[in-house]
């Protein structure tokens, strides 16, 4: 038993540091204290101690042993107030050990815990719903133009029913920019990597109230209009992982680029002497002109049109921010169309952490919350690799605000 014992306080005391720490209990905590103690938690590494040495050597001259116990367990209380509201730490890791005639107040920083910051926001006014007959070929067209081309036969029900010749429904969310991305809290992450993507969709399909699914070995194509294309681009699918999405590449069905062929072709065509009446007019060949993305899919629900993007060198990033209410933390590039999440550290509620970041890239840091019609918010733009540790201050908003705000700032 007394080895045993001596084995902790061994390990306790090669895995620890330490300071000196004295206030007037009946006025409790100064500013600077508080500063102190935040500072303290906040540089103390995963699984290691800190004790605090709680009388200083005046007072062990002036008080009896008594007096000092007192004192010290008056000062600790506070501390481990101060601790337990502002930084959740939890009792079982401030306790107190006697020695030296006064006890000392002990904190233990254990393993942290990264969890995903937000969730997945579908707004009911963000879906487009379309009706058709399914037992024929329908192409369908959204607000920012994408099509999906549905074949026939193509839907049944989840106890294998194949739906004919009454007319479905199917609904689409679409998420074309970095604003719509951030609205609805999605990231654009493989298993920790980052995704460029080329556009992101969440899709449902319903006979009545029933609903339904792709049937086996059938596929829908989308076609995405883009300024600039990619070839490596795949088809991702999402699943929810920690209230986030995350996606997950099919090899089998590589997206296709369409456009730069047929603006050469037409190019030529004109050019050709021999050609005697114009073959296309300016209108013609804007259209022409449109590169598309076509991918194949499938299945319903989360699909996304993306490819891994391959950094160099990256860095981390810690973000802190004024407040210990949950909030989002998002990283939005400025010329890479991705949002990438910052995940919240179980040791630190002001703490928000990220890793593999492409080291250069220009970021737009945004913190927030919304609760019914308010918000908080706050923003900064940054330099991957500049500073590993940055704080945002964040201030109160109403939701339409913040969302204007997010808009104004992701406006180029």
């Amino acid at each position: 038993m007394f080895s045993t014992l001596l084995l902790s306080a061994t390990t306790i005391a090669q895995n620890s540091s330490n300071s000196s720490l004295t206030f007037n209990p009946a006025k409790g905590l100064t500013a600077k204290n508080r500063l102190d103690l935040t500072a303290t938690y906040h540089t103390m590494y995963d699984l290691k101690y800190h004790c605090f040495h709680l009388v200083n050597e005046q007072e062990k001259s002036r008080f009896q042993s008594t007096k000092l116990v007192k004192l010290v367990k008056e000062r600790a209380a506070i501390i481990m107030t101060y601790y337990k509201e502002n930084h959740q730490v939890k009792a079982a890791n401030l306790f107190m050990k006697y020695g030296g005639g006064y006890p000392i107040l002990w904190i233990h920083k254990p393993k942290s815990l990264l969890t995903a910051s937000g969730e997945i926001n579908l707004e009911e006014n963000d879906k487009q719903c379309f009706v058709f007959n399914p037992s024929i070929d329908e192409t369908l067209t959204t607000a920012n133009g994408n099509m999906f081309n549905f074949p026939s036969n193509a839907f049944e029900t989840v106890n294998g029913i194949t739906i004919q010749n009454k007319n479905i429904s199917i609904c689409i969310w679409e998420f074309m920019d970095k604003k719509s991305l951030v609205y609805a809290g999605l990231t654009t992450e493989a298993n920790g990597k980052l995704l460029e993507t080329g556009g992101s969709f969440y899709i449902t399909a319903h006979f009545g109230t029933k609903k339904l699914k792709l049937k086996a070995g059938k596929t829908y194509a989308v076609e995405i209009p883009v300024e600039e294309s990619y070839p490596d681009m795949f088809t991702y699918y999402g699943t929810k992982k920690e209230g986030l999405i995350n996606w997950h590449v099919d090899k089998n069905e590589p997206v296709m680029v369409h456009g730069e062929k047929d603006i050469l072709n037409l190019q030529q065509l004109d050019e050709d002497e021999e050609a005697t009446e114009p073959l296309y007019d300016e209108e013609n060949e804007r259209e022409q002109a449109t590169l598309l993305y076509e991918l194949s899919a499938g299945k319903l629900g989360w699909i996304n049109c993306d490819r891994f993007y391959e950094s160099k060198e990256t860095s981390p990033l810690t973000v802190r921010v004024n407040t210990s209410k949950d909030v989002v933390v998002r990283l939005v590039f400025r010329t890479i169309n991705s949002v990438l999440p910052a995940y919240s550290n179980s040791n630190h509620k002001d703490q928000y952490e990220a890793t593999g970041l492409p080291t250069g890239e220009k970021v737009l840091l945004v913190a927030y919350a919304v609760k019914e019609n308010n918000a908080i918010f706050g923003y900064k733009e940054i330099v991957i690799g500049e500073n590993e540790l940055e704080n945002i201050f964040l201030e109160s908003f109403t939701k339409s605000r913040f969302k204007s705000a997010v808009s104004e700032l992701l406006s180029y």
